[in-house]
């Protein structure tokens, strides 16, 4: 019996080395400036509603929504993180989706129809640098659940994912010219406000939409990834790194565990 509990011991010091470093990787509320979910939320959600309604800004608004939309993403995240039902949980998936989906289309073409008559304008640059960034840590989430939810529910958040991405390209090409698509995603890649392990799946992700685009967003992600080989080679070198580290520590966890364990067998009268 004591052998058994002191493998399971093993196995829980294990998986709780895990969690820290996926815990690393998390994109948090805090990451998107939006505040955590609570019981009190929804009061909250009525009051910015109503902001959202009498704002008539078109760019104002758009950030508003953004904001929204983050804080669907990080109410799809908690719910995961309660481990609810798995039917239960495809049937909130598809409605948050639902509500994503729709907030974020609603900024594209608002924002669309802005850049039509102020193509110039400094407020729509800003906008754009903080919706890509945003975007791309919205696919981070998606990505990281992909990995926690029951395997019921995994295909939903994956093909959510991919459609979201693709359309993100197809919107972002609309947006702006080639240069500034460019620039806007090197620029997250380059960032060292953020942690390696973030830069990292950013740089899948970006690998990934020059997979699901279409061919004139593809064709711009080659041409990030051929003007920026160093930059790309660096982190493909720190994800092997960030992979390598893993592996090996987890080696060492379970060495140790094996250790105890057979030092229990001998002690053992």
């Amino acid at each position: 019996m004591k052998k058994y509990l002191i493998f399971g011991l093993g196995i829980a010091i294990i998986l709780s080395f895990s969690a820290v470093l996926a815990q690393e990787m998390e994109i948090t509320a805090k990451d998107l400036d939006v505040e955590e979910p609570s019981q009190f939320s929804w009061l909250g959600n009525i009051a910015r509603d109503v902001q959202i309604f009498f704002t008539f800004d078109p760019i104002k608004k758009s950030e508003l929504q953004l904001k929204k939309a983050s804080r669907q993403l990080i109410k799809v995240k908690k719910l995961t993180m309660e481990n609810p039902d798995a039917t239960e949980l495809q049937v909130k998936l598809k409605k948050i989706d639902g509500k994503y989906q729709g907030l974020i289309e609603k900024i594209n073409t608002r924002v669309e129809n802005f850049k039509i008559e102020n193509p110039e304008a400094p407020k729509l640059k800003n906008f754009l640098d903080k919706y890509t960034d945003h975007q791309l840590l919205h696919f981070q989430i998606l990505e990281r659940l992909e990995e926690k939810v029951p395997e019921k529910a995994t295909e939903i958040i994956k093909q959510n994912r991919q459609r979201h991405l693709e359309k993100f390209g197809e919107a972002m090409n609309r947006l702006q010219n080639k240069k500034e698509f460019k620039e806007r995603l090197k620029t997250g890649l380059e960032s060292k406000e953020q942690k390696v392990e973030q830069r990292v799946r950013r740089m899948e992700i970006i690998e990934e939409l020059g997979e699901v685009s279409k061919p004139e967003v593809i064709e711009r992600i080659n041409e990030i990834q051929q003007e920026n080989k160093e930059l790309f080679r660096e982190l493909g070198a720190k994800r092997q790194e960030i992979r390598k580290n893993i592996q090996e520590r987890t080696k060492v966890e379970v060495r140790e565990t094996n250790r105890v364990i057979e030092r229990d067998k001998k002690d053992k009268p």
